[in-house]
Parts: C-alpha cells; sequence; structure tokens
C-alpha cells in the first residue's frame, strides 16, 4: 500500500509540475501578445503633419489580396514596399503580381522578407535571392525583425543577432548594397540598437511620432484606408520632401550598376 501511495503521489506531484508549467508559459504567451495588440492596434495611428512628411507610402502582402495599382497610384502613393519571402520557403504568393502591377502604374517598388527566429539567416537570405531580381528594385530590399510572430521561438538573443548578421552579410554579398531594417521600437531595443547602427532604419511607430530623426522611413498606421485596396493597409513616409526621396532613388539606382 505504501508503495502504491508513493507512486500516486509522485504522479500527482507530477501533473501538478506540467499544469504550472503550462500555466506559466499560457501566462508569458498571452502578456507578450496583450503587450503587443495594445501597443500597436489598439493606436489608430498616428495625425501625421502633411507639411512636414508629404512623400507617401504602403507595404503590402497576401494579406490584401486583389489591389488595383492603379488606383492607389491616383490616391497619391509614391512608393511601396511588397512581401517577397519568410523565412527559409515561404513565398508570398502575390509577390510577383503585386510588384509588376505596382511597377506598371509608375509606383516605386521595394522588397522585404519577414525574419523568422530561429533558423539559418543565410538560408532565409537564399529564399529571398531566389525570388527578388534587385536590378529591377527603386529601393534598397528590407529585412523585417520583430517579435510579433516569432513568440513561439526560444531563441537567445544573441543567437538572434548573429543570424541576422547573417542574412544581412548574404544579402550584401548577392546585391552589394546595405539593405534596411524594418523594426519596431521593442524590436530595436531588444535586437538592433547598438549591433548594426551601419544600417538604415525603417521605424514602425503608430501611436507617436519617432523620438529622434535617425530613420529612413516611418510606419506610422496599420490601419490605413488607400482607394484600390479593400480593407486596412499598413501607411509610411519618408524622412525628407519630394526632392529629398528623388535623390535618395537616384543614389540607389546609382549603386545597382
Amino acid at each position: 500500500m505504501k508503495k502504491k501511495t508513493k507512486k500516486r503521489l509522485r504522479r500527482w506531484l507530477l501533473a501538478i509540475g506540467v499544469v504550472l508549467i503550462l500555466s506559466f508559459l499560457a501566462y508569458f504567451f498571452y502578456n507578450n501578445i496583450k503587450d503587443y495588440y495594445k501597443s500597436y492596434y489598439e493606436c489608430e495611428g498616428v495625425n501625421i503633419d502633411n507639411k512636414k512628411y508629404t512623400v507617401f507610402g504602403i507595404d503590402v502582402s497576401s494579406h490584401q489580396d486583389e489591389i488595383d495599382w492603379e488606383k492607389v497610384e491616383e490616391d497619391g502613393i509614391e512608393f511601396a514596399y511588397i512581401k517577397a519571402t519568410e523565412g527559409i520557403d515561404f513565398v508570398d504568393k502575390r509577390y510577383k503580381t503585386n510588384y509588376l502591377k505596382a511597377k506598371e502604374n509608375g509606383i516605386l517598388v521595394g522588397a522585404y522578407h519577414f525574419f523568422r527566429f530561429g533558423t539559418s539567416g543565410k538560408e532565409q537570405a537564399q529564399n529571398f535571392i531566389n525570388q527578388v531580381s534587385i536590378e529591377n528594385l527603386d529601393l534598397p530590399p528590407v529585412l523585417d525583425v520583430e517579435r510579433h510572430g516569432n513568440y513561439l521561438s526560444f531563441s537567445k538573443v544573441d543567437q538572434i543577432r548573429i543570424e541576422i548578421k547573417n542574412y544581412l552579410n548574404e544579402i550584401e554579398k548577392n546585391y552589394f548594397i546595405k539593405p534596411i531594417i524594418y523594426t519596431n521600437i521593442e524590436g530595436y531595443q531588444d535586437y538592433i540598437k547598438g549591433h548594426f547602427d551601419e544600417y538604415e532604419i525603417w521605424i514602425c511607430r503608430i501611436c507617436s511620432e519617432p523620438d529622434n530623426n535617425h530613420w529612413t522611413f516611418w510606419q506610422y498606421s496599420h490601419k490605413g484606408k488607400v482607394d484600390g485596396i479593400d480593407g486596412k493597409v499598413d501607411l509610411n513616409t519618408f524622412n525628407g520632401d519630394i526632392e529629398d526621396f528623388i535623390e535618395y532613388v537616384n543614389q540607389y539606382k546609382e549603386l545597382q550598376r
């Protein structure tokens, strides 16, 4: 009887331990996701100063479904960053169509890759390289680095930075140009600041204007409305006026030669 009692006790203790661990993990993920959505999706976006910022763009993926790019251009959109790839093997099904249609309608185009934690940076870069012909882009390639979408990864911060650097090195080796890093405030503080200062930043901050001027693009809303797109779309602006933007594009095209 004593042996059976001890076995039952061990089983109960084991079960309680498992429940406690699962409860902790659930609480951890809930709080991280809740804080992210509270910070970024409860805000409607910044009421931007149209005199200070005059060059506007969007970033899109297959989530926007079919886009009428003629109407997008008529609505005053100057540039579009289009999702090309994610991780080591995902290819956005609308990348090529979006790219071609945007170019046909006179919109300046760039491509971005969504970075997955816990996988090879070199392999992720190769996925992007396989899909994107850099000679046909008007804007530098972008690496999207953020915790959102990576909550199930338990990779250490140092290892994440190593793989980010591996990705960037591979892109530079193939395209002979430094990519832009897209990230939000948390991602910048956690992974980028002090480690990738030589790269241009595309900052996501939709509840207030960025604190400093050290950015090239600013994503200021996740809830934008643009003609030609059903539903909401991310809105962005360039750090400069239209003359600065044209010069920026021309400098990039010079680097491609």
